[in-house]
């Protein structure tokens, strides 16, 4: 397995694809902060990482490989809301295939956005709330407090996403990457980020 140890500055400039007004949609009333992550490959030569640059990364997965994510450290603040938001895009072979979650090794997942077959997103094993994502570029927006257990996803400023997910668990962080759930032989699932940011209110 290979670890990679790096720090994501506190502020990046975000693309010209998202207007401002848009862009704070959902940050309206937090505060950025900044996270360090490890690269979790748990592939077997086929699937990898990139860092890009400028903020840019990219992740992929071929069938019979587990996994290659970037998982950010533990949240400072556990019961407060706590905020990835970053924009995306999945390749048209992506499938079977979680690309963000908010995770506890020992809670388990209160946001987990899967792509279920090519194009389509769901949350967990909940109703696809998206088609025709494909190639092309969206921003996400994933938020939860442990303590009260509301937990939200938006597509383009547009929530997608409600749960309740009332939990004692405090030790929650978030990951994005490529996490193979089934891919069937001969196919690979390859998911770009960027404009990566943290918000705590």
């Amino acid at each position: 397995m290979k670890n990679v140890i790096t720090k994501l500055a506190p502020a990046l400039l975000f693309g010209a694809l998202i207007a401002l007004p848009s862009l704070q949609a959902q940050t309206a009333g937090y505060t950025q902060y900044s996270l360090g992550y490890k690269v979790q490959n748990w592939t077997s030569g086929c699937g990898g990482f990139k860092n890009l640059g400028g903020g840019e990364f990219e992740t992929w997965v071929c069938s019979g490989e587990k996994r290659c994510e970037m998982r950010w450290d533990n949240w400072p603040h556990q019961t407060r809301y706590n905020q990835w938001q970053g924009t995306v895009m999945i390749s048209a072979d992506t499938q079977k295939t979680a690309i963000m979650q908010i995770k506890s090794n020992t809670g388990g997942e209160a946001i987990y956005i899967q792509v279920t077959s090519p194009g389509t997103l769901r949350n967990d094993a909940g109703a696809v709330f998206a088609t025709g994502m494909a190639n092309t570029w969206f921003r996400l927006n994933s938020l939860f407090n442990p303590a009260n257990g509301d937990a939200r996803a938006y597509i383009n400023g547009s929530q997608m996403v409600t749960r309740n997910y009332p939990t004692s668990d405090r030790a929650w962080y978030f990951k994005n990457g490529t996490y193979n759930n089934g891919l069937p032989a001969g196919h690979k699932s390859t998911a770009w980020f960027k404009n990566i940011t943290f918000w705590v209110k």
